[in-house]
């Protein structure tokens, strides 16, 4: 299943989000070597154990990739792929707060929403995304959603279940179907739109 031609906007703001990870990480990159390299032609006159030369460059690169890849979580190009299943379980990050002078215990920290899909290949699959205000009306257990790739909230597929409409991009929640968000003003897909409203066999 594919972003439908028709939300053009949203085919291109799912491939920038895709591509900024890489291009990002390129970018810091070259500015970690850039940096070395500059230190290196300011101070040609510093013995080799006060420059970045040999193993010490080395050492350079491998800390700019390593804090690269998780700055910019680059495993997602790979992981980020268009889920499609059936809500199994739904929840909320938690955190928890231990405060025994005033006698309060944990609490909920009400900052993601997280679902577990069965999805079609047998497979369980983990979605989190942050959590916005209608999430409790519009995502439900047994219901079929899809996340699509670069998007990240999910559309509920099931025709049955009225609730409402969200917005792919930024995840604003509507109960009416209208042709663009009016908070980030990009394509609102309808999911009947999609042609896979069918229940799995």
């Amino acid at each position: 299943m594919k972003i439908p031609q028709k939300h053009a906007d949203l085919r291109r703001y799912a491939l920038r989000q895709t591509l900024l990870r890489p291009v990002g990480f390129l970018a810091w990159l070259l500015l970690w070597i850039g940096t070395a390299i500059s230190y290196n032609q300011n101070h040609q006159t510093y013995p080799e154990h006060r420059r970045f030369v040999g193993w010490r460059m080395a050492l350079v690169v491998a800390i700019a990739v390593g804090s690269g890849i998780l700055l910019f979580r680059l495993w997602r190009l790979y992981t980020d792929r268009t889920q499609r299943g059936v809500i199994i379980s739904t929840g909320i990050s938690r955190s928890s707060c231990e405060d025994t002078e005033n006698g309060r215990g944990d609490y909920d920290f009400r900052l993601n929403t997280v679902l577990v899909i069965a999805r079609e290949d047998g497979q369980k699959k983990k979605i989190r995304f942050e959590q916005k205000n209608g999430f409790y009306q519009y995502y439900h257990e047994g219901n079929r959603i899809v996340r699509f790739r670069g998007l990240t909230y999910p559309l509920c597929l099931d025709p049955a279940a009225p609730h409402g409409y969200v917005c792919s991009a930024c995840g604003r929640w509507t109960q009416t179907y209208t042709p663009q968000c009016e908070h980030c003003n990009r394509s609102l897909i309808d999911p009947k739109e999609l042609g896979e409203n069918e229940p799995t066999p």
